[in-house]
């Protein structure tokens, strides 16, 4: 039977990120139905895979010339590939696909991972003065666009609500966790000689890094037992520097990555081992209110216990399962907090494994089958 061509493409993602590769990727490949080819930046820690074809390149900085060419190049690899379906992950393919489309017939899909517009407009990765037209920018692509998308997939319900230009062909595919072959799913093996923290994520200050370290800092004195580990990769260098500056001097505060990606894999380790995870990323205007993270899904469906931030949707998310206590970093007493760490009972009710990929996999599946006529 011949396989139906799917590119799925992004610029500022590596070729194994967890969404492309891990759930898209390895989610097709298991029907054998699909020639499945992921384009993103080069990683190092890529695993071959059969039926699935990585097209890597340089990493380039996001406010680069590379990024503004970048598009063109994954236009030829379009041309090469001859896709007969195209999942685009982020907004600067959506002029090239659509062309694409127009030319040659395929099927497109938008796979909306964020609220771009938001995004540029209330975090610090762009200057200030340029916000505003690199938004306007982004939502005209997306608003130009639109006739071309035979459907959205929105990682995230809120979208829904948010996103003027969405049609009614739209797909909710949550970024729930996807254990691979080789992790066990809710496998706890913390240090009982340690209260173990973790941090996982993008490390940036909105997230709440220096949140995570001030608590544990606090929670240390009180028992020389607390550590903290930190995990993931810094996007901006004065947080970066903030961060090396921050940690230096606490033997108890661990940094994996920084001014490097993480492995997947070694995240997962991480949750496995820890005690408790934090989730402390600040509102910012509006951005994250409704959002259900990544880490969410990661660490609860590994059942650990969570320090949480007190937005009332991740408050409700975490109380279906008893998964957290909340914490207000600006307003805490650490003595308390941490006789509630050792004494409360954590995921005694509903189930967890509701925070699994494998609810979300039979959506994308379905969504393939219906446009490729299979």
């Amino acid at each position: 039977m011949k396989k139906t061509k799917v590119v799925i493409a992004s610029l500022l993602k590596p070729i194994d990120d967890t969404r492309m590769y891990e759930k898209f990727g390895l989610s097709m490949a298991e029907t054998n139905k699909y020639d499945i080819n992921i384009i993103g930046f080069d990683s190092k820690n890529v695993r071959t895979h059969e039926g699935i074809t990585f097209h890597p390149h340089g990493p380039f900085g996001r406010l680069s010339f590379q990024r503004l060419i970048h598009p063109f190049k994954v236009f030829k690899k379009y041309i090469q590939l001859k896709p007969e379906i195209i999942i685009a992950n982020t907004h600067e393919l959506l002029i090239v696909s659509s062309v694409y489309k127009i030319l040659f017939g395929s099927k497109l899909i938008y796979d909306l991972r964020e609220n771009y517009v938001k995004n540029i407009r209330f975090t610090q990765v762009f200057p200030p003065a340029v916000r505003p037209f690199l938004a306007a920018w982004v939502r005209l692509k997306e608003w130009l666009s639109r006739p071309f998308i035979n459907h959205y997939i929105l990682a995230e319900r809120v979208y829904n609500k948010q996103l003027p230009f969405l049609s009614k062909r739209v797909t909710v595919i949550e970024n729930k966790y996807a254990p691979q072959t080789h992790e066990s799913t809710a496998y706890r093996n913390p240090d009982p000689e340690y209260i173990d923290l973790l941090y996982t994520g993008t490390i940036s200050e909105s997230n709440g890094v220096f949140d995570a370290i001030d608590i544990t800092k606090s929670l240390h004195l009180c028992d020389p037992k607390v550590r903290l580990r930190i995990v993931g990769y810094c996007a901006l260098k004065k947080d970066l520097m903030r961060l090396h500056k921050e940690i230096e001097h606490y033997e108890f505060i661990e940094l994996n990555g920084g001014d490097h990606l993480v492995p997947h894999l070694e995240i997962i380790e991480a949750i496995q081992k820890a005690d408790f995870g934090f989730v402390l990323k600040r509102s910012n205007g509006g951005i994250n209110d409704d959002k259900i993270l990544t880490r969410l899904f990661e660490y609860t469906a590994n059942k650990l216990p969570i320090l949480l931030l007190n937005n009332p949707t991740w408050l409700q998310f975490c109380a279906e399962f008893n998964a957290a206590i909340e914490v207000n970093p600006d307003d805490f007493d650490a003595k308390t907090l941490l006789n509630t760490m050792k004494t409360k009972t954590f995921y005694d009710r509903g189930n967890a494994s509701s925070s699994l990929w494998s609810s979300e996999k039979p959506k994308l599946l379905n969504l393939l089958e219906e446009l490729s006529g299979q």
